[in-house]
């Protein structure tokens, strides 16, 4: 996103704007409070999630480098629906409310491109909720690990993926038990599908996988 600003735009924003370095798994913002920045993430990998009564996480985005965080929260005028933990090292740019929604009526060109994202994130809120209501559990699975494959790419193998997530996490993604996404994994793992060390995720048979999204 920040690619679409103009230049004008751009020098405002950097003028406003800090750099703000993250450890892994340390919290940029919480479910609940009043925003008062947008975030660029520069570099690294987050996660945006929400948390029911029980502590259990719902991961509901996840971020990469060129993302926007935080940003409906602030056009709605609403407290940030989710949570955003950074999953390794990361670095964001903070830009503080007033400077977002100045360049935002300045800009159309980014304004466009805002609004377009805001619906490409409601269509794909939309797919997944069906997608949990009406499809099982491993073939919610397989496109979890797809679309991580679509979203981040693969180390230099060409088959592993280039992020690593907790069981938790991957259950969180695919809306399901850990208990469930263990037995899942291992099961794909039998079946030739994947290789597993730790958390990394090797997709070996890329076409097997795709055959659950028929």
């Amino acid at each position: 996103m920040y690619t679409r600003l103009s230049e004008s735009s751009r020098q405002q924003i950097d003028s406003a704007s800090e750099m703000r370095k993250l450890s892994k798994g340390e919290i940029l913002f919480h479910e609940g409070k009043i925003p008062a920045h947008v975030y660029f993430l520069v570099s690294g990998k987050m996660k945006l999630y929400t948390t029911d009564q029980q502590g259990r996480e719902q991961i509901i985005h996840l971020a990469a480098p060129g993302d926007l965080m935080a940003y409906r929260a602030i056009l709605g005028g609403d407290s940030l629906s989710c949570s955003a933990s950074a999953l390794e090292d990361s670095e964001v740019m903070v830009v503080p409310r007033e400077i977002f929604l100045r360049v935002l009526e300045s800009d159309a060109e980014f304004s466009h491109a805002v609004i377009r994202l805001l619906t490409e994130e409601l269509r794909h809120a939309e797919h997944h909720l069906a997608g949990l209501a009406r499809k099982p559990v491993r073939e919610r699975l397989a496109e979890v690990l797809l679309m991580l494959a679509d979203k981040f790419g693969y180390e230099a193998d060409g088959e592993t993926l280039a992020v690593k997530l907790s069981r938790e996490e991957i259950a969180g993604l695919a809306g399901t038990a850990t208990e469930t996404t263990i037995r899942l994994i291992h099961a794909l793992e039998e079946e030739g599908l994947i290789t597993i060390s730790g958390r990394r995720l090797r997709l070996v048979n890329k076409d097997g996988l795709r055959h659950f999204r028929l």
